[in-house]
C-alpha cells in the first residue's frame, strides 16, 4: 500500500525583479536583486544595452546569502554573458558553467553581478532581471 507523501506548497504567483541599470559601474561584486528566504528562483537574465569595447571584461551573475558561500558565477558566467556583446544573456539550464534555478530555503539572499572592466576603453551599460516565486 502507497503511504501519501503530497507537498502542500503552492504558489502560482511569479515575481520578476530587475537591478538597477548600471552605467560603467568599478571592478567589484554588486548586489542588485535581493531575495526573500522561500524564493525559487527560476531564471535569471543579463540585458547589455551598451556593450563594452575593447580590452578583455568580464561579468558574472551569482548569488549570495541562504546560509551558503556566495558563487559570483552561478547563474551566468562570462562565456554567456559576452560582455563585448550587446543583447539579453540567459541563464542556462543543464550546463556545467551556469545553473538556470537556485532555491532560497535556509535564510534570504541576493543577486550578486561581479565586473571586471579588462582595461576596456569604453565601458558598458547593463541590468540584471530575475524572475522568482515564494515557496513557503
Amino acid at each position: 500500500m502507497a503511504t501519501e507523501r503530497f507537498g502542500h506548497r503552492f504558489s502560482d504567483r511569479y515575481m520578476m525583479a530587475a537591478s538597477r541599470l548600471m552605467v560603467a559601474p568599478d571592478d567589484d561584486t554588486y548586489y542588485v536583486i535581493q531575495l526573500p528566504r522561500y524564493a525559487f528562483v527560476t531564471d535569471v537574465w543579463l540585458n547589455i544595452t551598451t556593450a563594452y569595447v575593447g580590452g578583455t571584461p568580464t561579468i558574472s551573475v551569482g548569488f549570495a546569502g541562504n546560509g551558503e558561500t556566495a558563487n559570483t558565477a552561478y547563474f551566468i558566467t562570462t562565456d554567456i554573458s559576452e560582455p563585448t556583446v550587446a543583447g539579453i544573456k540567459c541563464s542556462i539550464k543543464d550546463t556545467i558553467a551556469s545553473n538556470r534555478s537556485k532555491y532560497f530555503s535556509s535564510g534570504s539572499g541576493s543577486i550578486t553581478v561581479t565586473i571586471a572592466a579588462g582595461s576596456a576603453s569604453t565601458e558598458g551599460t547593463f541590468e540584471v532581471f530575475a524572475q522568482y516565486v515564494l515557496i513557503s
